[in-house]
């Protein structure tokens, strides 16, 4: 197959208008925030900071942390201190509550089958003792579901399970 007569001279002409043309002005400096600028602070941030690599979430969740594996699976028993403080909210029961001159004490029952008097301010694993009445006492749970927006919720256990449910 043979280039046609047209296609070649445009070829021709093409080539010799770029050998006649002038060079090219260097490129102005790009306005602030142009190209440049991000092209610098990517090759800044890229660099690893002396300690080593950090990650900051800005409010948003650790793309690092599963969601499959519940945050509970690193609190296992041989982790947890003795006593009272070493139950987890769920596993208490609420067995008595008692006044004296202080105010109210509650009596739980542990998973271990002993009982615990505990007070308004004392620790469990995952909360804390905010409120006793004479029938209730209030739990300020920590959350940890780390897709939850909540980081504590309220749990109140009572002495006559009916009066849970309303």
């Amino acid at each position: 197959m043979r280039p046609s007569l047209a296609a070649l001279a445009v070829l021709a002409f093409a080539a010799v208008a770029a050998a006649q043309a002038p060079s090219p002005e260097p490129p102005a400096a790009p306005p602030a925030g142009g190209p440049d600028t991000v092209k610098s602070i990517l090759e800044q941030g890229l660099e690893p900071p002396p300690g080593g690599y950090t990650y900051n979430p800005q409010g948003r969740r650790d793309p690092f942390v599963s969601l499959q594996k519940p945050v509970e699976a690193n609190r296992g028993p041989g982790s947890r201190p003795p006593g009272v403080k070493g139950f987890l909210i769920q596993e208490v029961a609420l067995k008595g509550i008692v006044r004296d001159k202080t105010g109210y004490i509650a009596i739980l029952l542990g998973t271990d089958g002993k009982s615990y008097f505990v007070r308004v301010g004392d620790r469990l694993f995952d909360g804390v003792v905010t409120a006793i009445d004479a029938a209730n006492i209030t739990f300020r749970q920590e959350v940890t579901d780390p897709l939850s927006p909540v980081k504590s919720r309220d749990v109140k256990k009572s002495l006559y399970p009916s009066e849970e449910i309303r």
